[in-house]
């Protein structure tokens, strides 16, 4: 959805976090990426990248955070 809307930068929040997070979230969105780059019509969100984001998240939980929420 962010690609069909025309995003062309995402920040990943990395104050006060770890290297091992960022390193992990920016390893993670780039294998994203490029599997979009492959072919956007197929493109699936793998469980591989979820697992690894969970080894780093500080919560139980994904969320999609301030994209979730209704603002006032």
């Amino acid at each position: 959805q962010i690609a069909k809307i025309g995003v062309s930068a995402i920040k990943i929040e990395g104050r006060q976090r770890s290297p091992t997070y960022v390193a992990q979230a920016t390893r993670t969105l780039r294998a994203a990426l490029d599997e979009l780059g492959r072919g956007a019509d197929q493109y699936q969100v793998k469980p591989a990248w979820q697992a690894e984001l969970a080894k780093v998240s500080e919560g139980v939980q994904a969320t999609l955070g301030a994209y979730n929420r209704p603002w006032r």
